[in-house]
């Protein structure tokens, strides 16, 4: 980790959940694989903890609403014995009780009082009074990007918590088993998270022995490209958006004007018609790392490198998107280019000198390709303030927005 990763860490790492869309137990317990554990300051990682606690107890009310509606509607299958027959004759338990004047007969009977829910009963205080005292213990100030603050919607959920668990009886444990309902499988999943919680912690994922720990895996061109999106949300919050979650897109809202936001996702008007006997071409469009919609897209491509090879990729890929997508207009951001290192070729050096200018222009240079304006911009989390970052956004946004 050099000083950039740290800082990088230290501004957008508490959001990192948040931003890779992980909105679930079962989604944040696949990150758990990191294998290098690393330092991150206090406050980052209680609000890693509180989002994760958000989480749990979101996971819970859900277990508890879908166990609710399987109590009201679930039935049994069982045999019953009565002198009357009010099901399917089930001839072999009959031959036995005959003699008595009774039959065995097929039915249902209601499962309100499985024992499956007076676990989930038992779960749920414990998940309750866990999360209780750890939100007591951990505090963190609401964030100052409206975007990611969940403060409100996680005190919905715990009042939610409080209430529900009341509906189910005080029950007890039991270890949890292949035969559990899936409402069941979910509120384990959340009470185990729960016991655990302080003991998780941040980390990459590299080759060699993993250690003992659960480390949820952080990836740095990821939380660069975070970085990113933080800078472009500041910009959109500061111009009077208010940034939501509609379904499955995220829009930024001001009056009547609606944006639309995509992550690594490629756009619908792609100019890829086919690839050769391929059924679908949709699979090898572009994915540009964070596309603004409004018309036609503006599309960031964001290089977490200081080498130059690396930029050269990414300024030929966004004139590449230019004949893919038609944008307003493309951007390379990345973090500026070291010194010294050595040019592979004559695009390197081009590439070399391209860092130069916009070093010499305030980090931000433009030239014209395919009659559009394209930018490379320097925004380097090193810097103290990021309003020296955010003013170079203004400058391209603010030409199209």
């Amino acid at each position: 980790m050099n000083k950039r990763d740290i800082q990088l860490l230290h501004k957008v790492g508490q959001y990192y959940l948040q931003y890779k869309g992980i909105l679930d137990v079962e989604k944040l317990l696949l990150t758990l694989e990191g294998t290098q554990e690393i330092q991150i300051g206090d406050y980052t990682l209680s609000y890693i903890y509180y989002y994760m606690m958000y989480l749990i107890t979101k996971d819970a009310v859900r277990a508890a609403e879908k166990a609710r509606q399987s109590r009201l509607t679930y039935r049994e299958f069982a045999v019953e014995y009565s002198e009357d027959l009010y099901g399917e004759l089930h001839v072999d338990l009959t031959i036995p009780v005959y003699s008595t004047g009774l039959v065995a007969y097929h039915t249902f009977t209601e499962g309100y009082n499985a024992p499956e829910y007076a676990v989930l009963g038992y779960l749920l205080r414990k998940i309750y009074s866990t999360v209780k005292e750890k939100k007591e213990k951990i505090t963190i100030s609401p964030p100052p990007l409206r975007f990611f603050n969940f403060i409100e919607s996680f005190n919905k959920e715990f009042s939610k918590l409080e209430e529900v668990k009341e509906e189910f009886p005080e029950g007890y444990f039991k270890p949890p088993s292949y035969t559990d309902p899936d409402w069941l499988i979910m509120a384990y999943k959340s009470y185990f998270l729960a016991e655990k919680l302080e003991k998780i912690k941040v980390g990459l994922k590299k080759g060699g022995e993993e250690i003992n720990k659960d480390l949820i895996k952080f990836i740095m061109w990821k939380l660069y490209e975070l970085y990113t999106f933080y800078l472009v949300a500041k910009y959109l919050e500061s111009k009077g958006y208010e940034i939501k979650k509609e379904g499955e897109e995220y829009v930024a809202i001001k009056g009547d004007k609606v944006l639309r936001l995509m992550f690594n996702a490629p756009l619908p008007y792609s100019s890829l018609i086919k690839v050769d006997d391929e059924i679908s071409a949709d699979k090898y469009r572009g994915r540009p790392d964070i596309t603004v919609v409004q018309g036609k897209p503006i599309i960031f491509e964001c290089k977490y490198s200081t080498k130059v090879s690396y930029i050269t990729m990414g300024r030929f890929k966004i004139m590449a998107y230019t004949y893919e997508y038609d944008p307003l207009t493309a951007i390379l951001v990345y973090p500026g280019l070291e010194e010294g290192g050595n040019d592979v070729d004559s695009e390197d050096g081009a590439t070399r000198r391209l860092d130069r200018i916009a070093k010499g222009k305030d980090g931000l240079l433009d030239f014209e390709y395919n009659n559009h304006v394209l930018y490379m911009m320097i925004a380097d989390p090193l810097v103290k303030d990021d309003r020296e970052n955010i003013d170079r956004i203004n400058k391209i946004l603010g030409k199209y927005l």
